[in-house]
Order: C-alpha cells, then sequence, then structure tokens
C-alpha cells in the first residue's frame, strides 16, 4: 500500500479546512439555541407571520419563475455560443450585483417616483412595502440562477432523442414538453426546490424594496436582523429555525437530484 504523498495530504487537508469553515459557524449557530427555545418560536404570533410571509411569498414566485424560467433556459440552452455568452452575461448581472443595489435598483424601477411610478399608479397599483415587493424581490434575485442551471440541465440532455423526434413529426414544442421536460424533470424538480430555498433567504433585495413591516413584508431573514438589535438570542434562536428549514430544502434537492454515474 503507498503512502500518501505531500500532494494527497495538500488535498486532504484543503478539503478538511473548508468542511470546518462550513461546519464550525453552523454548529455554533444550532448550538446557541435549545429544541424547547426553537418550539417556543413556534408559538410566537410573530414568528408565525414571519414563517408565513416568507413561505407565501417564495410560492408565488414559484409559478412565474417556471412560466418564463424553463423556456427561457430551453431556449438558451439552444442558442450558438456567441449569443447564448451575451444572454449568459445578463443572467450573471444580478447573481453579482450586491443584494442591497438590487434593492436600489427595484426601488428606482418600480417604486412611486421610479420609472415605471407614474404608469403604476395609473392603474391603482402600489409596489413598494408590500407582499408583492417581497415576491418581486425574489423573481429578481432568484430567476437568473435558474435559468442559468437550468439551461445546463437541458444542456446534458441527449440531443439526439431531439432529433428523432423531429424526424418522427413532432412539433418544437412538443419536443420541448414530451421529450425535453420529462427527460430533465428530476434535475428540474431539484432546482425548483433551490430556488424555494434561495427565496426564502433573501435580505438585502427585500428590506430596501418590501421594507421590514411585522405581518406584511417582515420574513424570517428580516424577523432575524429586526431581533438581533434588541435580543440578540431570538436571533440566534430564528436564525437557528431558518437554517433548518434550509436543511430541509436541502434535503429535499439531495433526494430529487439525479445521481450521476458510480466512480
Amino acid at each position: 500500500m503507498r503512502r500518501p504523498g505531500p500532494f494527497h495530504l495538500y488535498l486532504a487537508g484543503s478539503g478538511m479546512l473548508i468542511a470546518l469553515l462550513i461546519l464550525l459557524p453552523i454548529g455554533a449557530l444550532l448550538l446557541a439555541s435549545s429544541p424547547m427555545e426553537l418550539a417556543h418560536l413556534l408559538g410566537d404570533h410573530e414568528v408565525l407571520q414571519a414563517i408565513r410571509i416568507t413561505l407565501l411569498a417564495s410560492l408565488l414566485a414559484l409559478p412565474p419563475i417556471l412560466l418564463f424560467g424553463l423556456p427561457a433556459a430551453y431556449g438558451l440552452s439552444r442558442l450558438d455560443r456567441r449569443r447564448r455568452r451575451g444572454l449568459e452575461m445578463l443572467l450573471e448581472l444580478p447573481l453579482v450585483m450586491p443584494p442591497v443595489v438590487a434593492g436600489l435598483a427595484l426601488l428606482l424601477a418600480f417604486g412611486r417616483r421610479g420609472l415605471l411610478g407614474d404608469l403604476l399608479a395609473g392603474v391603482g397599483l402600489r409596489l413598494p412595502f408590500t407582499l408583492a415587493a417581497v415576491v418581486i424581490a425574489i423573481l429578481f434575485i432568484v430567476t437568473p440562477s435558474f435559468v442559468r442551471r437550468c439551461s445546463l440541465l437541458f444542456d446534458s440532455l441527449d440531443h439526439r432523442l431531439e432529433e428523432a423526434a423531429l424526424l418522427l413529426g413532432a412539433t418544437p414544442h412538443q419536443v420541448f414538453f414530451r421529450v425535453s421536460l420529462p427527460l430533465a424533470r428530476r434535475g428540474l424538480v431539484a432546482e425548483t426546490i433551490m430556488a424555494q430555498a434561495q427565496g426564502i433567504g433573501l435580505f438585502g433585495a427585500v428590506i430596501l424594496f418590501a421594507g421590514n413591516l411585522p405581518g406584511r413584508t417582515q420574513t424570517l431573514s428580516l424577523a432575524i436582523y429586526s431581533a438581533f438589535e434588541s435580543d440578540p438570542p431570538r436571533a440566534f434562536a430564528l436564525g437557528s429555525l431558518l437554517l433548518l428549514i434550509s436543511l430541509l430544502l436541502l434535503g429535499a434537492v439531495r433526494l430529487v437530484t439525479p445521481r450521476g454515474p458510480k466512480p
């Protein structure tokens, strides 16, 4: 049996350090609150409201993400390299934009004095500091990454099956709905859950565009921020609760993610 060389020790050490970097803060957060404290939170009216708004906003964002995101991802995956690069840069823009700047941008676009402010006011719509603003913030941040990841899923499909369906007389939309979507369904379900997980944790864009109004726009992330200013132990418990919800969603993603070939 060969002894591990310096390079192998370097690989193992790097992996252990990264695992420690991830697990140490997570463990510290989970240990900061007892199960009794978490159970007590679930009986708190304000916390229940924050959970309801968090889940409701992320659920309301899902239909438009799927309705427009899936066709966009499929179309992106079928573009030539030159046009695709330009659109990928556009999709990456919200991903590299600081969340606070994203919130400002949304406010300047849809706010009362924003680009569309007069138009929205003309039809009686007021978006900032409403539940709709939370949903729009989720759409703005989550949809581009959803499209980007789903386009990679469509890339991985065997294009010969789609070509065969076209040769047999199927129309492009029949190929999309009857061949491509079923082939990628497990990966797409995983990406949908991942989008849901991303949506429940947003902070910067939501607090600037939707505000931090208990019972109206306060999500769990915003409730943590409010609690940290006056009652840090409550903020730690809320953080643990949000972390547990995220871990449940991550577990669901791993459960439905297609397994690759064994090495």
